[in-house]
């Protein structure tokens, strides 16, 4: 039998463990697990538009996001990855860097990572932003929705 993949999007939080707890449930043998967490360089984009970025030395700023990817590669591997091997499946953590906190870009990141592995599906989690915010701020998962190739299963927030 052949391998399925599936992208399962995480962020930071532990709210994300119910997106693994829905992939075991519903998808929980023939398929290896891609836990992708996007990592904004919004530091450096923040720093370098202010007036502040002429006093904040580069190598700081670097040093920075290296120990904010190294801080979501350790989350991945302590919370995520544990829940997602006691299903017995391959598991590949991955820390993608984007250039800003946009929703566009984080969510073309992960659309371009789903196509490159070639997963079977993409797992995110519904926001729960007020649509006020989704106006404002965009939405991850309705990026994904709208311009991804491969197909999207949105776990609710809510319990199942």
């Amino acid at each position: 039998m052949a391998v399925k993949s599936l992208v399962i999007c995480v962020d930071n939080s532990k709210e994300c463990l119910k997106a693994v707890d829905f992939v075991l449930a519903h998808f929980p043998e023939g398929y290896t697990y891609h836990l992708l967490h996007v990592q904004p360089r919004s530091l450096a984009t923040s720093i370098a538009a202010s007036a502040a970025a002429a006093e904040f030395a580069y190598e700081n700023m670097e040093a920075m996001e290296v120990e904010m990817v190294a801080a979501s590669e350790h989350f991945l591997r302590d919370v995520f990855m544990p829940k997602a091997e006691s299903a017995g499946a391959e598991v590949k953590p991955v820390v993608v860097a984007v250039h800003n906190d946009s929703s566009s870009n984080i969510g073309a990141a992960i659309c371009h990572y789903a196509a490159t592995v070639k997963a079977d599906a993409l797992v995110l989690m519904r926001e729960n932003k007020s649509a006020v915010a989704r106006f404002f701020l965009g939405s991850v998962t309705k990026y994904c929705a709208s311009h991804s190739l491969t197909p999207i299963v949105i776990v609710p927030n809510k319990s199942l």
